[in-house]
């Protein structure tokens, strides 16, 4: 019987450490079935879903911890949301940037009851306008009724300066 867990990693980010992980987690008969991987000022954090034998799940996630023991590892079940049928929307949201704009988005998102998959934002200094600009590019599961543009409505409401695009 095969076992599916998520599991994630935290810790400085060593070359060739992602690789290693997925090697020794293949000799032990597992596969990711999913993987996110992000690194920042030389941090990782990753995501994966792994689908393994279940009488091989407790030995795999001992192994990695002592073969990888500068590396945080946590594990928890996988879910699977199949209540409702969704459909996957992505949008760029471009703005001048203020205290507090990560957290209106991200309250508009969970008021409209939506799953944020991914979320990417960047802030940067535009010296030729004298002012920073925000860009986050967000990937949602919606509702199949739910439409891009009318979560894009949602987010421009915010302000006059908001665009967003749906791609």
């Amino acid at each position: 019987m095969k076992s599916t867990f998520v599991m994630s990693i935290v810790g400085p980010d060593i070359p060739g450490s992602i690789k290693s992980i997925a090697e020794t987690t293949r000799g032990a008969g597992g596969e990711w079935t999913t993987s996110k991987v992000m690194r920042l000022d030389g941090q990782l954090s990753a995501m994966m879903k792994v689908v393994i034998e279940s009488e091989r799940e407790d030995e795999l996630k001992s192994t990695l911890k002592s073969a990888f023991s500068g590396l945080q590892f946590f594990f928890s079940d996988a879910v699977s949301r199949r209540d409702a049928a969704t459909k996957s929307i992505s949008l760029v949201v471009d703005c001048k940037d203020r205290p507090g704009l990560t957290k209106d988005i991200n309250t508009i998102l969970t008021n409209l009851d939506l799953v944020v998959e991914n979320m990417e934002c960047n802030r940067a200094h535009v010296s030729s306008i004298g002012e920073a600009v925000f860009t986050a590019k967000v990937s949602l599961s919606v509702p199949e009724d739910v439409t891009g543009e009318a979560v894009a409505d949602e987010i421009e409401a915010l302000s006059d300066d908001v665009r967003v695009s749906v791609l």
